[in-house]
């Protein structure tokens, strides 16, 4: 009787789980914020600017963008998804407003998008849902939170050792920036006090670029009263990191219900680098902004910082891609709300991303009309509005202009980091097979770095991923295989197509490391099995490289092209014979998992190459200085801050400057050419100016053209009002100065005592009002 009771009664339920375990997985990413407030203070932000900063940005963006994230997927999810999502969100709501606020003269107005968000949620009944989460069974695991924190301490240790110290916020440091940063700096200004935003260093130029980002950031100026210096050099690129960074974890996690392979999507995306077995650093520029000796579209490069643009389009970007997985999975009108607000910021984002997405849109279409002899009709009508972005983007914000991008089918061989160095082909130097074997070695770095993309082949016949979003992702990165090898730029720029599809091939070849990895395998044991075999195929990567010499293979200096292309070629035949042993022993071991073993060993031979920049980074650090290094040619003059901050301070936004200074003094130049990208200026004055300069402007893409050099060095199209503009400093007359002011609106002059000659009598035709270090303000009067 006992017996048959027993049997009848129901199982106990399982012992509850300890309260006081919740904390855990919040350890990882509360140690994380530490660090990051205490590494910003010692670059020279203060803990309270960080405080107003993280005040803003997570009442003003993120907390709105997530609370309207969930009531656009209709539902609550996981924290760390929504939080993610909500961020993307989030920045695409506040550009939006701002930029309708700035067109009506009230840019401070632009949080009350937020304000009324967070009231509208927490007032009306049927919102307030949506502040709470899943249940406790759906916590993040504490493993997943503790590796992207740690991999997002990593993300900054490197952005110090790389970037912060040697774009300091203080002279000297601050005088030596990358040639971008005042670019950058200079349309912050503009978008803080225009809108439509001209070039401010020659306002009769359109910008017809990509400016969402600087809206932004303006956004964040009027909000919190921080320096836009300190915005663009310190904080404003690091929520877009780690929001970047926890996107992709949250899109691997989405995709194949795993989340170990979320966090090795995150992990590959940033730190799995093209194999480097040379032990001979690149040419200067590879080196400094981290472009790897074969193109492989890295995040973990310099333009994290150097480019804003691109860091803020990639996180606005994975946050459409997020809704568009959602809306493929189960369409509804929020979701389709949700995709028409990222897709809009995007567009001014980061409009490269747009055609990519087209490709992943029409493959999706594509494969399930083969499939099922029928079309995919989200697919298609998703695929329509990206087409209309693409339209607006072309005819509005970029008026048709290409900046200098041309059909020239495997540009980037040319210009790749190994053989450039070596001179085995470079941009004038070049037969078709040298090209041919730089793409051959490209492609084998590719097959290290995404080897599960192999095993797509099972997608639609193993239903452990979700098939049609993981088609949109290798078609969003095929797309942008296919830009880098069809277009050619002289700066470069096709490059940024591999960069922004790199995270999407990424997350589908993970998800077809999940295709050949048996469920039964217990994830712990996968993972840990997985971490030794990185660990042996970095190790194999590191001992081929101490095995050659340090010498630069370049032909001059041996045998011949023939040789040198021997040399390049061979360490990544030795790494591949390593691969090809190791995938033996697996064999013949018979181990569970046994490809997502060797595509952990092929990882590893990536992640080498990571390691070794962060070494050498960290190492010129001890010898060059933690802060303040200056480390390349000072062009900004001593006292540019201090004076263009006064003369903000005491003129109006709509007062026109002129300069006597035109052209960067950069070592290197060619004799008789002009560096045509001088924006220090009108960077910290945050004021229009008749000439300072006139790069970065299509205009000047034309320019080059015509006269056959490169766009940096194009000269100006006009010379006589170049001519009007500097005889006013040179030769100065009551006449001249009286054509600046009312010819063309010059109302104060921005002086560069080092700069060329400055006649000694300017002070008797304009008002002298201010000087700092070689710069001198004068005011024109109506004298």
């Amino acid at each position: 009787m006992i017996a048959l009771v027993t049997a009848d009664a129901p199982p106990a339920p399982p012992p509850p789980r300890p309260l006081a375990r919740w904390w855990v997985a919040w350890l990882p990413p509360v140690a994380a914020a530490l660090f990051t407030v205490c590494f910003l203070d010692f670059h020279g932000v203060p803990m309270r600017t960080t405080a107003r900063f993280a005040g803003y940005l997570g009442g003003g963006v993120l907390l709105p963008g997530m609370l309207l994230w969930r009531y656009l997927q209709g539902r609550s999810g996981r924290l760390v998804s929504d939080a993610a999502a909500g961020l993307a969100l989030g920045y695409a709501c506040e550009v939006l407003t701002y930029i309708a606020a700035r067109s009506a003269g009230l840019p401070r107005l632009a949080p009350a998008w937020a304000v009324i968000t967070v009231v509208a949620f927490a007032a009306v009944p049927g919102l307030r849902r949506y502040w709470r989460g899943q249940g406790p069974g759906e916590r993040t695991p504490a493993m997943w939170s503790a590796v992207l924190s740690a991999a997002a301490m990593v993300l900054l240790w490197w952005s110090g050792v790389a970037f912060f110290r040697t774009h300091d916020l203080n002279e000297p440091g601050m005088r030596a920036p990358d040639g971008d940063s005042m670019f950058h700096l200079a349309l912050i200004g503009e978008a803080r006090h225009h809108m439509p935003i001209m070039s401010p260093w020659l306002p009769d130029q359109p910008l017809l670029y990509h400016w969402f980002a600087y809206a932004d950031m303006a956004a964040t100026s009027w909000g919190t009263g921080i320096e836009p210096q300190v915005l663009l050099l310190r904080l404003s690129p690091l929520p877009m990191v780690f929001g970047l960074l926890a996107l992709i974890g949250v899109l691997g996690v989405r995709l194949t219900g795993r989340w170990w392979a979320g966090a090795a999507a995150a992990l590959v995306a940033w730190f799995a680098l093209a194999p480097t077995p040379y032990p001979w650093r690149l040419h200067g520029w590879f080196s400094t902004f981290a472009t790897n000796a074969y193109e492989d579209g890295s995040l973990l490069r310099a333009q994290m910082w150097t480019s804003p643009t691109q860091t803020f389009g990639a996180v606005l970007f994975a946050g459409l891609a997020l809704a568009l997985v959602e809306l493929l999975t189960a369409p509804t009108a929020r979701r389709w709300a949700a995709v028409v607000l990222l897709m809009a910021a995007v567009t001014g984002g980061k409009a490269t991303f747009l055609p990519m997405l087209l490709g992943g849109l029409l493959l999706v279409a594509a494969v399930e009309l083969v499939r099922r002899r029928r079309p995919h009709r989200t697919a298609l009508a998703a695929a329509g509005l990206t087409l209309a972005a693409i339209a607006v983007a072309q005819l509005v914000l970029f008026r048709g202009a290409v900046q200098g991008m041309a059909i020239q089918p495997l540009h980037f061989a040319r210009i790749s980091g190994a053989p450039y160095t070596a001179g085995f082909a470079t941009p004038d130097v070049g037969p078709a097979w040298r090209l041919l074997l730089v793409a051959a070695i490209t492609l084998l770095c590719w097959a290290c770095i995404w080897p599960g993309l192999a095993a797509l082949r099972r997608l639609h016949t193993d239903r452990q991923v979700l098939a049609e979003p993981v088609v949109m992702m290798l078609g969003i990165g095929l797309a942008g295989v296919a830009a880098l090898a069809v277009f050619g730029h002289e700066g470069g720029a096709e490059g940024w197509f591999m960069v922004s599809g790199r995270p999407y091939l990424t997350l589908a070849a993970v998800a077809g490391i999940v295709l050949v990895t048996p469920a039964a395998v217990p994830a712990r044991r996968l993972v840990t099995a997985a971490v030794i075999a990185a660990a042996a195929g970095g190790l194999a990567t590191l001992v081929v490289r101490e095995q050659l010499s340090r010498r630069i293979p370049a032909p001059a200096a041996t045998g011949g092209p023939l040789w040198t292309a021997w040399a390049l070629l061979w360490p990544y035949l030795a790494v591949a014979a390593l691969v090809g042993l190791l995938a033996v022993v697996v064999r013949l071991a018979d181990l569970p998992g046994k490809r997502a073993l060797c595509a952990a060993f092929l990882a590893g031979t990536c992640a080498a190459t990571s390691v070794v920049h962060l070494y050498r980074w960290t190492h010129d650090a001890t010898r060059t200085g933690w802060r303040g290094a200056v480390v390349a040619p000072i062009y900004i003059p001593h006292g540019t801050r201090t004076a263009g901050r006064w003369l903000r301070d005491h003129s109006q936004p709509g007062d026109l400057v002129a300069t006597n200074a035109h052209c960067l003094l950069l070592p290197g130049t060619p004799p008789d050419a002009c560096d045509n990208r001088h924006f220090a200026f009108s960077a910290y004055t945050e004021r229009r100016f008749l000439i300072e300069a006139w790069g970065f402007t299509d205009r000047t893409h034309r320019a080059g053209q015509h006269h056959g050099v490169n766009f940096v060095y194009a000269p100006y199209w006009e010379p006589a009002k170049l001519a009007d503009n500097d005889t006013a400093f040179t030769s100065p007359s009551r006449e001249r100065m009286h054509r600046l002011a009312d010819h063309y609106g010059v109302r104060w002059l921005f002086v560069d005592e080092s700069y060329g000659t400055v006649a000694p009598d300017l002070g008797d035709y304009a008002t002298f009002r201010f000087r700092a270090g070689a710069i001198a303000v004068y005011q024109l009067t109506n004298r």
